[in-house]
């Protein structure tokens, strides 16, 4: 806009050059007119006439109402164009699983500050480590495949998982020594894949073997407030079923890693951390040293006795924490469901249930010497049911364990039928590689298949499974053997 004149009215009319002297101009000096002198009031320019031809009136525009916790496809038609299919994916993937990956109550009773699931996200975007971006996005496509049915994205679930594969083994082979949370974050991850579509028989247990390697080997730098915590806990569950699935054990130094890793006071670690590891041991007993219908005594009475009073102890200290919070692990509502404090304490609970199971199985005439008459099976049962309709997801991977036993030595039929029906409803949702690595070990051992029509088919019979009976030697768990895992 060109600045404003200060010539008077006279010489800008008659459009003469005005040198705007005060008080009167000379060209109006000249001409013997009356100088008005230059205005001081405001300029006003009247373009009513010109002013609708370039102005257009804005728009309004709609509000995008976009939620992370919508389903991929939903998602697909409110995101902006610009966002990749795959990031869309990612982002679900976050929203729908690891939301409930986390169960309620675990910080608390794993003393982590923060979660594995609040982390990853950065953790796969830093940049630094190709593996767990890959692993992450081929996750998370095998995760929406299966929940949406789009064939497409599972064969790009499989593509990505071969590159993170490959990238994982080389970055492994370049720093066997400097291991980092992002590769132990990367082997649980494609562990995840395996549990969700599985490849081979073995490759869900060298992922859950190669991550427990790895944290032996980790500094206590990579604890990350403890997110290691987390993912080692993570690890020992999935230990748990592994060997009992497999029949392959491989011990780790718990002890290490729990004190020098994870940097835990050796007078304050978890409950839950040192029953895990009279768990994984009992676990170790049921592989190597006979088959589930062997009648034979695995633990002497000394060993029967100090391990089961320390899981009693453990529980009664579980007990006492919750108390001291006042709050109450578990209670039985007016129709008869059982409830418990969160997500957690179901599990904590289940776990709990599965030692005093592996008791009975390892040690048969002593459990009858000392009876219990607890109903550990159908509280296994409980704490699955609560977990499925809070639809927390450790259900599908951490009850694993206690719902492999469930099924294969309850003494009630509908109790067996129960613990296969839900590894059965998983194996046709999202954790299908997991379910169906239970159920075929499930039916190998029982010598016997599934009915076409699923787990309710009159053609399952109605007596007890029978389970092949295979000799093995008597070779007795020494108690320093025991010692040497906790």
């Amino acid at each position: 806009m060109p600045p404003r004149t200060k010539a008077c009215a006279i010489c800008r009319k008659k459009r003469i050059k005005c040198d705007a002297t005060l008080p009167q101009c000379l060209m109006c000096i000249r001409t013997g007119r009356q100088c008005p002198g230059p205005l001081d009031g405001p300029l006003i320019i009247d373009m009513s006439s010109t002013a609708g031809l370039g102005m257009k009136r804005k728009l309004k525009t709609k509000p995008i109402q976009n939620s992370f916790y919508q389903t991929p496809k939903e998602l697909m038609m409110v995101l902006l164009p610009q966002m990749s299919q795959r990031a869309m994916i990612t982002e679900a993937f976050y929203a729908n699983f690891l939301t409930y990956f986390t169960s309620d109550g675990e910080g608390v009773d794993l003393q982590n500050r923060r979660t594995w699931l609040h982390q990853l996200p950065g953790l796969s975007s830093d940049g630094s480590n190709t593996a767990l971006t890959l692993a992450l996005q081929a996750t998370a496509s095998a995760f929406c495949g299966a929940e949406t049915g789009n064939m497409s994205v599972v064969q790009d679930a499989w593509k990505l998982y071969g590159q993170a594969l490959n990238t994982h083994a080389r970055l492994l082979r370049s720093k066997p020594k400097e291991v980092t949370v992002h590769m132990v974050s990367t082997s649980v991850m494609l562990s995840i894949f395996e549990a969700m579509s599985a490849t081979t028989a073995d490759a869900y247990r060298e992922h859950i073997s190669g991550a427990a390697k790895m944290l032996e080997v980790t500094g206590p730098g990579q604890c990350l407030g403890g997110v290691l915590c987390q993912l080692f806990f993570h690890i020992r569950t999935q230990m748990a079923f592994v060997y009992l699935t497999t029949r392959k054990s491989q011990r780790i130094s718990v002890r290490k890693i729990l004190l020098e890793t994870l940097s835990y006071e050796k007078q304050h670690i978890p409950t839950f951390q040192r029953l895990m590891s009279h768990i994984g041991v009992l676990a170790e007993i049921y592989v190597e040293k006979t088959s589930p219908a062997s009648e034979q005594q695995l633990i002497d009475l000394a060993v029967y006795s100090g391990v089961k009073a320390d899981v009693d102890a453990l529980w009664l200290e579980y007990k006492e924490q919750a108390e001291v919070r006042g709050e109450t692990v578990s209670w039985t509502t007016e129709d008869g469901k059982t409830k418990y404090r969160d997500g957690f304490t179901a599990l904590a609970v289940a776990y709990f249930s599965t030692a005093r199971v592996l008791f009975t199985i390892l040690a048969p005439r002593l459990s009858v010497t000392f009876p219990d008459f607890t109903d550990y099976y159908g509280s296994i049962l409980d704490c699955a049911a609560f977990l499925k309709t809070h639809r927390i997801g450790c259900a599908y991977m951490r009850m694993a364990t206690p719902l492999y036993l469930v099924a294969l030595h309850s003494p009630s039929l509908e109790q067996r039928r129960r613990a296969i029906r839900n590894f059965e409803e998983w194996r046709r949702g999202s954790m299908a590689g997991i379910s169906a690595l239970a159920l075929q070990r499930i039916h190998e051992s029982q010598d016997m298949a599934i009915p076409p029509g699923g787990v309710e088919d009159e053609d399952m019979g109605m007596g007890r499974y029978d389970i092949p009976a295979k000799v093995c030697p008597l070779d007795m768990f020494e108690f320093q053997d025991w010692v040497g895992q906790m």
